[in-house]
């Protein structure tokens, strides 16, 4: 006792409080605060939290675009701005896109729209199947030209013209999906997707297609076919 006397007349003055916590009730409200002051900030600039299925109000509803063409999930802390930039698009243009505004929040796993969906012409005439048979045969090689054939008569019925699959999203003979292989199709010189519904073109790229994969059917297996 005597010692801690000592100590408390070396230190006169009132003691210092600062180091105590505050008490439980003011720290869930310094939290809650903390975080309201959060999800505000980032309604503000559109940064992609993580958070439950329609927990914040004002966030963009998956898939709503329409007449979209290419489609990616948000990653944590993307924005409209960082998304248009790295997908090589205005800012004006990714917001028209999505149906959405600066201030519209963005969740981790939503689905965007960054490609407007492109305007493919469908031909009026289609060539005769003999001619298409023909045309396969030209472009596969002998040992693969019977089983190519075989494939564009299952994806399209030796329909050069057909657009199917889910949003019209694969094309021609070998009903060739475009938003996936777009890159690799432009350096082939295919930089329009309504090139695809000429039978050439297609059957060219199709074998492409079968060259990238290692000389695979892949693209094309199902669940019943895997030669």
């Amino acid at each position: 006792m005597a010692e801690w006397g000592a100590l408390l007349r070396r230190c006169p003055g009132t003691p210092d409080r600062g180091f105590k916590s505050l008490p439980l009730r003011h720290r869930r409200v310094a939290v809650r605060r903390t975080a309201r002051a959060g999800i505000v900030a980032a309604l503000l600039v559109g940064v992609a939290v993580l958070g439950p299925p329609g927990s914040h109000p004002g966030r963009v509803p998956t898939a709503r675009a329409q007449g979209c063409g290419e489609w990616v999930r948000a990653r944590p802390n993307d924005s409209w701005s960082r998304l248009a930039a790295r997908h090589g698009l205005g800012l004006s243009t990714l917001l028209e896109l999505n149906g959405a505004t600066v201030g519209t929040f963005i969740r981790v796993g939503d689905r965007l729209c960054v490609g407007a969906r492109p305007t493919v012409v469908v031909p009026e005439t289609r060539p005769r199947r003999a001619a298409v048979i023909a045309i396969i045969r030209e472009v596969w090689p002998d040992e693969h030209e019977e089983t190519a054939i075989f494939v564009a008569r299952r994806e399209s019925n030796l329909d050069p013209t057909v657009v199917g699959g889910r949003d019209d999203c694969c094309l021609g003979l070998f009903q060739i999906y475009w938003s996936v292989h777009r890159s690799w199709l432009a350096a082939a010189g295919v930089g329009d997707p309504s090139q695809l519904l000429d039978a050439r073109t297609n059957a060219q790229a199709a074998y492409r297609l079968f060259r990238r994969n290692g000389d695979s059917w892949r693209p094309w297996w199902t669940s019943s076919w895997r030669p």
